[in-house]
């Protein structure tokens, strides 16, 4: 096929090869879009990042666009529900986390009514609503905000075999067929390049919603010589809120510090009985409201991310939005060490010892984390959630204004 001026497949007559009308795109370009995000799980079980992600991002969205979400568990006029299914595995069901069967009825119908198909997660839904999008001629944005060691981790298995396999078949079965793939950080776009990706990728950060941006602080930080620190996401193995308890337990400060684990999921009793030793009056976990999260997380002295494995660390910037400074464990899986600068924020993921003697060096010196705090607030200041929302908007209108035409699997 002959290639038009801008490097696209040339369109002949007043209709392109997928049937929608060039027209049709130019005007979709200029007014408010109809937007099909597809991801298996939106409201139900612990959230992951993802799925806050994908929640924050469609709220945004609409806005000023019409979005419908395809899911297994959505609901209301403005939603498609397909069946629902769990994989038979305990770490899964814990965290209710459900798939997506696809039918693909209900996909055609509803992209032949939208102007751009977004894909949160790479699976069975997401490669179904990708075949029917190239079928409708719709271009479609895929989402890369999971990494096979997520899943394994969280179930005790630790295989690079195994991951890279599984990046190849994403590459191949998903993402190089996507027009674009949209990726919350370097670090994310350059692990899918790593792994045979040659579709284009476009970095935009999950960004700080306004809420987390604007939150004061209930408490002056060095409150009465009490010590807050915080760790928040999802209670499941690859977090590694272990690593952070047993290093408060060997702290100097032990008696000093109140420990908050905040978060949902099944290691929740678990993480409880190993911090029961601090007693209840030094140690705090479990789900906390929204609201009173910001409270405790506008208050802490220090947030510390104990996870191998980020794509980008959402505990991280809202942390650091509200100047409060991080440390990081340094994992060569983990996007959220490279968000600080400085070996005094950082230690050996996994390495209890290490995390300890950061602590104590940290609480040594109160004037170190004040600057922390104020370097990471900069930083914050940059990635608006806002700014995220009108540049996945523009994404998906220059997505629209070359047209789509189905990309080839990777060979």
């Amino acid at each position: 096929m002959a290639a038009s001026f801008d490097g696209s497949p040339e369109r002949t007559g007043d209709d392109d090869a997928s049937g929608v009308r060039r027209i049709d795109r130019i005007e979709a370009i200029e007014r408010r879009l109809r937007v099909a995000f597809v991801c298996d799980t939106f409201r139900a079980g612990v959230p992951s990042g993802g799925v806050v992600a994908a929640r924050r991002l469609v709220e945004g969205l609409r806005r000023r666009h019409d979005v419908v979400v395809v899911s297994a568990d959505a609901d209301g006029p403005d939603c498609v529900r397909m069946p629902a299914f769990q994989i038979p595995i305990r770490a899964m069901r814990d965290q209710g986390f459900v798939m997506a069967w696809p039918r693909r009825d209900l996909l055609a119908r509803l992209f032949a009514t939208v102007d751009v198909v977004h894909l949160q997660f790479p699976f069975w839904l997401s490669f179904a609503a990708l075949d029917e999008a190239h079928r409708a001629g719709r271009p479609v944005i895929a989402g890369f905000h999971v990494q096979p060691e997520n899943g394994f981790l969280s179930v005790g298995i630790d295989w690079p075999w195994l991951c890279r396999r599984v990046y190849r078949f994403w590459v191949s079965r998903l993402f190089d067929r996507a027009d674009v793939v949209l990726c919350p950080s370097e670090f994310a776009a350059h692990k899918l390049r790593a792994h045979g990706l040659r579709a284009p990728t476009v970095v935009v950060s999950n960004g700080v919603p306004l809420d987390a941006r604007e939150h004061v602080a209930a408490r002056p930080r060095l409150h009465d010589g009490e010590f807050v620190i915080m760790i928040v996401g999802r209670l499941a193995a690859e977090k590694r809120q272990e690593v952070l308890i047993r290093a408060v337990q060997r702290s100097r400060y032990r008696e000093r510090i109140r420990l908050v684990v905040a978060g949902q999921g099944p290691r929740e009793k678990l993480l409880a009985r190993l911090a029961a030793p601090l007693g209840p009056a030094r140690a705090r976990i479990g789900y906390l409201p929204r609201e009173e999260l910001l409270d405790e997380l506008a208050g802490a002295d220090l947030l510390v991310h104990c996870s191998d494995v980020e794509l980008e660390g959402l505990a991280v910037l809202e942390a650091m939005s509200l100047g409060v400074p991080v440390l990081v464990a340094d994992s060569p899986e983990s996007a959220a060490s490279r968000l600080v600068a400085g070996d005094d924020f950082r230690f050996p993921a996994g390495d209890v010892e290490a995390l300890t003697a950061r602590i104590d060096a940290l609480l040594d010196h109160p004037a170190l984390l004040s600057r922390a705090g104020r370097d990471g607030l900069e930083l914050a200041r940059s990635l608006d959630f806002g700014e995220s929302v009108d540049r996945i908007a523009q994404l998906y209108r220059g997505a629209i204004e070359r047209g789509c035409f189905p990309r080839l699997t990777s060979p």
